[in-house]
Protein backbone atom coordinates (compact mmCIF):
# COMPACT_ATOMS: atom_id res chain seq x y z
CA UNK A 1 0.00 0.00 0.00
CA UNK A 2 0.62 3.74 -0.24
CA UNK A 3 2.01 5.74 2.58
CA UNK A 4 0.52 8.61 3.22
CA UNK A 5 3.66 10.83 2.19
CA UNK A 6 3.45 8.96 -1.49
CA UNK A 7 -0.88 9.81 -1.23
CA UNK A 8 -0.25 13.51 -0.64
CA UNK A 9 2.02 14.13 -3.19
CA UNK A 10 -0.26 11.65 -5.92
CA UNK A 11 -2.74 14.65 -5.12
CA UNK A 12 -0.82 17.25 -4.60
CA UNK A 13 0.49 18.24 -1.50
CA UNK A 14 4.08 19.39 -1.72
CA UNK A 15 5.25 18.12 1.26
CA UNK A 16 4.02 15.36 3.97
CA UNK A 17 3.62 17.60 6.70
CA UNK A 18 0.96 19.70 4.96
CA UNK A 19 -0.64 16.45 3.97
CA UNK A 20 -0.89 15.06 7.48
CA UNK A 21 -2.23 18.54 8.98
CA UNK A 22 -5.00 19.06 6.19
CA UNK A 23 -5.91 15.70 6.87
CA UNK A 24 -5.76 15.67 10.48
CA UNK A 25 -8.19 19.04 10.11
CA UNK A 26 -10.56 17.37 7.48
CA UNK A 27 -10.92 14.06 9.17
CA UNK A 28 -10.01 15.14 12.81
CA UNK A 29 -7.70 12.14 13.09
CA UNK A 30 -3.35 11.93 11.33
CA UNK A 31 -3.55 9.72 8.33
CA UNK A 32 -1.85 7.28 10.55
CA UNK A 33 -4.69 6.36 12.31
CA UNK A 34 -7.05 5.41 9.83
CA UNK A 35 -4.15 2.92 8.28
CA UNK A 36 -4.02 1.58 11.68
CA UNK A 37 -8.18 0.98 11.63
CA UNK A 38 -7.86 -0.48 8.06
CA UNK A 39 -4.70 -2.59 8.74
CA UNK A 40 -7.07 -3.76 11.93
CA UNK A 41 -10.24 -4.82 10.03
CA UNK A 42 -9.17 -7.70 8.24
CA UNK A 43 -8.26 -8.81 11.87
CA UNK A 44 -11.41 -8.62 13.00
CA UNK A 45 -13.18 -9.60 10.95
CA UNK A 46 -11.58 -13.23 10.42
CA UNK A 47 -12.68 -12.89 14.55
CA UNK A 48 -16.12 -13.62 13.89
Amino acid sequence: GATASTAGFAVGYESPSQFSREYRRLFGAPPRADVERLHAAPAAAMAL
